[in-house]
């Protein structure tokens, strides 16, 4: 008796198991149904786990072509940021360039100042130092002005002129 008692123990622990399989699979296809996109709608486990590989297979092309277009985009970056640091590099060694050119105008006219100052106090040592008149500042419309008085004069013809600021002519 206790084998028979065994062997429906045992019968009865395989159908348990097979069910939670069964259970397992089954939840499994549902979820399945649930998360793959369906076109007809069609429950079948057998329409699901067929639009659940082509899904799988249609998200696969779709990494294969994001791949392709984010490396092709890494590339074309990486090309513009090595043209960008050349152009950086261009543009850095032409401002020392024009910083060294800066430099060297500016020692030579100090060079020419000193040479002025000196050449000018040889000449004249026992004379002090006195502050040189300056000449007045116009204004650009009184040069203008003055200017065209002058070419006038040349010309003889200051009559328009004078009655142009209002004068008598």
């Amino acid at each position: 008796m206790g084998s028979d008692e065994w062997t429906r123990q045992r019968k009865d622990n395989h159908k348990e198991v097979e069910r939670r399989r069964r259970g397992n699979i089954n939840e499994g296809i549902n979820e399945l149904g649930r998360i793959v996109p369906s076109g007809n709608g069609e429950k079948a486990k057998g329409a699901i786990l067929a639009r659940s590989v082509q899904y799988i297979h249609h998200l696969k092309e779709n990494e294969a072509r994001n791949i392709e277009k984010w490396t092709l985009e890494k590339l074309l970056m990486d090309q513009a940021m090595g043209d960008l640091q050349n152009q950086l590099e261009e543009v850095k060694r032409m401002w020392e360039e024009e910083r060294n050119a800066r430099q060297r105008v500016e020692l030579e006219l100090e060079t020419l100042r000193n040479a002025t100052k000196g050449s000018a106090s040889a000449a004249a040592p026992a004379a002090p130092a006195q502050p040189q008149p300056q000449a007045p500042r116009i204004s650009r419309g009184s040069y203008y002005r003055a200017n065209r008085w002058d070419k006038a004069k040349e010309r003889g013809s200051t009559r328009t002129i004078i009655s142009d600021y209002g004068g008598r002519g």
